[in-house]
């Protein structure tokens, strides 16, 4: 972990054993399962923001299922092809890291030599991650703040999180590539229609987050359908969607009662360089 910064200076951290400090004596210390917090709270901020323990868990328990390895496996193969030897690549919003462990076996496995970052705002998501995957240097941290020196990273990925062009634009090198995945309009179309009396198609632009200075090199879309069975299984997947905060509560109790639902995927894959 060579890229670091100082949170609060901004000055290069240097490891020493399992203790990082800069040259103003700023010291963040690594955790028992091997990651960093680097993230700095505030009166004004949650204690502990992000996902919670059992939201992580139940995250965790669903993607284990296999039903997004359709997503994880397009992104992956699209990684190895903007991959080479000694690449550092950030996985912005990783949470329990489900989709940097699956990327990272799969680079590693074609006997590339990458250095992975794997960040996230909850340390509950981090830790578990950190606990499971080795390999991967796990942060904690601001997306809108990263620790990272300005241009360190050469591939950033960002899955199903807010993006904040400015702050990817900093650590990206020159010509560096950003994978943006976001739901396309059909996307958990399904359970949207148990939930909701009437459904609204939405789809996500990263366009109005980036400025001119991204270039759009390639864009993929990824369709399928899945049989989703038992009501944990569909609970776990709709409390890790935003719909969980802003769904009526009739809605809910409807979905409670739904013990199998085929499931449209439908997701893009924007990639661009700067």
């Amino acid at each position: 972990m060579d890229d670091l910064i100082c949170p609060v200076c901004k000055e290069k951290l240097i490891k020493n054993e399992k203790n990082f400090s800069c040259n103003k004596g700023h010291s963040f210390d690594m955790g028992k399962q091997g990651y960093i917090n680097l993230h700095l709270s505030n009166k004004k901020s949650s204690k502990s923001p992000g996902d919670d323990k059992d939201m992580v868990l139940a995250r965790r328990n669903f993607l284990n299922s296999g039903f997004y390895s359709g997503i994880s496996d397009a992104v992956n193969k699209l990684l190895i092809k903007y991959s080479k030897d000694k690449t550092k690549i950030v996985d912005i919003g990783c949470r329990e890291g489900y989709y940097t462990s699956r990327a990272y076996d799969k680079i590693k496995s074609g006997n590339l030599e990458v250095d992975f970052y794997a960040l996230d705002i909850s340390k509950e998501a981090v830790i578990q991650g950190a606990k499971t995957y080795k390999g991967i240097n796990w942060l904690v941290a601001s997306a809108m703040e990263m620790p990272f020196e300005a241009k360190s990273m050469d591939i950033a990925l960002a899955m199903f999180t807010k993006i904040f062009g400015d702050e990817y634009k900093r650590i990206l090198k020159d010509k560096g590539i950003l994978f943006v995945v976001s739901p396309n309009f059909n996307h958990l179309l399904e359970l949207k229609e148990v939930v909701y009396d009437k459904v609204r198609l939405e789809s996500y632009e990263p366009r109005q987050d980036l400025d001119e200075n991204y270039k759009l090199i390639e864009h993929i879309n990824i369709n399928y359908k899945r049989i989703l069975e038992g009501n944990a299984n569909i609970m776990n997947l709709f409390n890790m969607t935003p719909y969980r905060w802003r769904s009526p509560r009739e809605g809910i109790e409807r979905l409670k009662k739904v013990e199998a639902l085929e499931i449209n995927v439908d997701i893009n894959i924007d990639i661009y360089t700067i």
